[in-house]
């Protein structure tokens, strides 16, 4: 299919290059053209498309998602984050089959791409469907693992490693775990043992709420970054989630092994995490 975007402003995002005026050629799932070229309106074209000077630029992408949990909008917004998962998310988690969880994350893409999100950062449970979800909408997903107590399993974790980083050129699958504490120390070892193997990157929810540090360093007398850095998590890099409540050796820790961070200050307004 050949699909023609003119009448647009381009933003490229590309360091030192201004948005002009121009026009996107696109052949099947690729952009072939970018420019001002002049007489394409006489090529043959499945599509065209006049912006009407509106912006063209590439897609915006949401670093951290639980896709699924579009059910749980609006319900229970005004609780701290312990209460907000245990008495409120969990329990109807629990309730979820594995069509709902494939159902609502499809209903999560639609919405993405209502909002020009054409890319995400998924975490979830119900692996499985919540993969069919991406596969079956083309949706560009990167699925970090949700392990934790619960759900889920070491060999589940790598199993899905394996099959989703070879599912399609748009899904992909790092390792990763709920949060210290919801995940044993015996599965953050495990998870440790995964990423080794594979040389790859762990992502996990860290140091989101002041509660958070303060039960973790009666448990480990660490903060929950160093904590899970002492079990060798991030060898290979990684991230975390929030990370509103680092201490000056958290951020050494992130910088000495390359790490990123994701910041969600929606989410900390409406959990008042800091």
């Amino acid at each position: 299919m050949r699909i023609r975007i003119y009448n647009a402003n381009i933003l490229t995002m590309q360091p030192g290059q201004r948005m002009f005026c121009g026009e996107v050629h696109i052949q099947d799932d690729k952009i072939v053209y970018l420019g001002t070229e002049d007489g394409a309106s006489s090529l043959q074209w499945d599509r065209q498309i006049n912006a009407g000077g509106n912006v063209v630029m590439p897609g915006f992408k949401d670093a951290h998602t639980h896709s699924a949990m579009t059910f749980l909008r609006s319900y229970a917004d005004d609780l701290p984050l312990q209460e907000w998962l245990y008495d409120r998310v969990f329990p109807m988690e629990d309730k979820l089959t594995e069509e709902d969880v494939y159902w609502f994350t499809i209903l999560a893409y639609m919405e993405y791409l209502t909002s020009g999100i054409t890319s995400n950062f998924d975490m979830y449970i119900m692996q499985d469907y919540h993969i069919n979800a991406y596969v079956d909408t083309g949706f560009r997903t990167v699925f970090t693992s949700g392990l934790n107590n619960f759900t889920d399993s070491l060999e589940v974790l790598e199993e899905n490693y394996l099959r989703i980083n070879g599912l399609s050129d748009l899904t992909s699958y790092v390792p990763g775990f709920h949060a210290e504490y919801t995940t044993s120390r015996p599965l953050l070892e495990g998870v440790a043992k995964i990423a080794d193997k594979y040389h790859a990157p762990v992502w996990t929810h860290n140091s989101e709420t002041e509660r958070e540090v303060a039960e973790c360093k009666a448990r480990w007398g660490m903060t929950p970054m160093q904590f899970t850095e002492s079990l060798g998590l991030y060898e290979h890099g990684g991230g975390g989630y929030h990370c509103v409540w680092l201490e000056e050796k958290d951020i050494e820790i992130l910088k000495k092994h390359h790490m990123s961070v994701v910041t969600n200050p929606g989410s900390n307004t409406k959990l008042a995490s800091g």
